[in-house]
């Protein structure tokens, strides 16, 4: 008993314990109940009424682009190395620049010097084509169309370009070197012997064309006409004469003269008659039509012998005119030219370039990915910026590069060349620049309103909310291109929308 006594006992006090704690539990709860926090009371009370926020619509041109980084560089490198073929003394190993050194950051122009080295000029020339070889009369090819095409430019020789070093382009080659100051390089002392000696053979078979062609001329026109009366009248004379002698013979044979008389004027008749033969010859050989054939031929060999010592003169002339040589052109690609470095010095052998050329204008060197490579084109116009530098200004699209990784660009991006327009190249010299490329463009100003104020519901209308009166209208839109923040649209279904139309974006409490 005393053992149940003490378990039951133990079990009214778990009881009790028990009932204590279900009660403060059910406390608890209650508890819960009647207490709120801030938050809670906050909800509770009423929230305020939201307000629209609304934008105008605007015109503006709406332009999707590439946006990169670039840096600015005068464009197409060109180094002058002098050539020892210079005067008349080529195969100089090491030529020495006696003046004429230019400043970097001067102009080049054609027709310029662009460095004296051994007392002679190296004249800047524009083409394509390297000064490969020496050039002097009579020579033929690419290269002396290029010469003559430089020499046209520069006003010294008229007419076209024919590609052959030919007498006028001696002429102008003698012109340019006038306008720069020098003299060309003369033919050598045998070459002017050569000359002398082609031009006295010239002159000898001039002068028996001429000869010949006068005797020929004098076959053709007969004796003067005083020389055929002259003749006549001697014939006249010399028959009268004979007739005299005869008369006289035969009255003293009538009158039975003796035998001395008779022979004596037997004697003058026949004088008489051998005179009369004697001018009728003369008379006849003066008025005879002469063969010419012979005179003809002499002329014909004159004329050749003539030809053949005219053309020999030129010839002579071609081989022994002013020589070009080789390291007194430099042909440049483009001018005129920049120089951007000088590397020799005045009093210096050189070895190597003397000059560095750039073109007068810059270029803007960038990079873009492979996907933007697909879309943009060259010739695009882009905007060059920079904020730091106050600078703005456009640009095309030059060039693109084919080929990942070149021209300096980091490898998995593309080369762009960007040709600046409208800013001196002086003013952006060595900057880094802003460029923005527009890959797509409206065709001009468009209405357009912020992306966040077109709604697209579950059938694919959008509309946009005009705010009017103080009363909302949902006006149905095409949408057309977006960018920066900013779509093109139009209405739809003859719905209205004009510039300065405000459109709800969002909300605020």
């Amino acid at each position: 008993m005393a053992v149940r006594s003490r378990l039951g006992s133990r079990r009214r006090r778990l009881a009790i314990l028990l009932a204590v704690a279900a009660g403060a539990a059910g406390s608890g709860v209650w508890a819960g109940h009647r207490i709120e926090s801030p938050a809670d009371a906050a909800r509770r009370a009423s929230a305020p009424a939201a307000s629209p926020i609304t934008v105008p619509v605007e015109r503006r041109v709406i332009a999707t682009s590439i946006v990169v980084r670039g840096d600015v560089q005068y464009s197409e490198e060109y180094a002058v190395t002098p050539d020892p073929d210079v005067g008349q003394g080529a195969g100089v190993t090491a030529p020495v620049v006696t003046g004429h050194l230019p400043r970097g950051g001067s102009t080049l122009k054609e027709g310029t010097v662009a460095l004296e080295v051994s007392g002679r000029p190296i004249i800047a020339l524009q083409g394509a084509l390297p000064m490969y070889r020496a050039l002097r009369p009579g020579a033929k090819g690419a290269d002396v169309t290029q010469l003559q095409a430089a020499l046209r430019r520069l006003g010294h020789l008229a007419g076209r370009p024919s590609g052959t070093f030919d007498a006028a382009t001696t002429t102008a080659v003698d012109r340019l070197y006038d306008a720069v100051g020098y003299d060309p390089v003369a033919p050598t002392a045998e070459e002017a012997q050569q000359v002398e000696a082609a031009e006295q053979r010239v002159t000898d078979a001039h002068q028996q064309t001429v000869a010949a062609q006068q005797a020929l001329a004098s076959a053709r026109s007969g004796p003067p006409r005083s020389e055929v009366l002259a003749a006549e009248g001697a014939v006249d004379s010399a028959r009268r004469a004979r007739d005299l002698a005869r008369t006289e013979r035969d009255t003293a044979e009538r009158n039975g003269a003796d035998t001395a008389t008779l022979t004596r004027l037997t004697n003058a008749l026949a004088d008489a008659e051998n005179a009369l033969a004697v001018a009728r010859a003369q008379l006849a050989e003066l008025t005879a039509t002469t063969d010419t054939k012979a005179l003809r031929r002499a002329v014909t060999t004159a004329q050749a012998t003539e030809r053949t010592a005219r053309t020999a003169l030129t010839q002579v002339r071609a081989a022994s005119g002013a020589r070009l040589p080789r390291g007194e052109i430099v042909f440049v690609p483009t001018l005129p030219r920049r120089v951007q470095k000088v590397e020799a010095k005045l009093g210096q052998p050189v070895e190597g370039a003397a000059l560095s050329l750039t073109a007068t204008t810059s270029r803007i060197d960038t990079s873009i990915s492979e996907e933007e490579r697909k879309v943009l084109k060259v010739g695009a116009e882009v905007r060059v910026d920079d904020t730091s530098s106050d600078v703005a200004f456009t640009g095309r699209v030059a060039e693109i590069a084919d080929t990942a990784g070149t021209n300096g660009a980091l490898a998995g991006t593309y080369y762009v060349r960007i040709d600046p327009r409208g800013v001196d190249p002086k003013r952006i010299e060595g900057l880094n620049l802003r460029v923005t490329m527009p890959i797509e463009s409206t065709d001009g100003e468009v209405l357009a309103v912020p992306v966040a104020a077109l709604v697209t519901d579950a059938a694919g209308t959008t509309t946009v909310r005009v705010r009017r009166g103080g009363s909302d209208e949902d006006v149905p839109v095409t949408a057309g291109l977006s960018a920066d923040g900013f779509a093109e649209v139009t209405p739809a279904g003859g719905a209205q929308l004009a510039e300065g139309d405000l459109v709800v974006v969002g909300q605020q409490w």
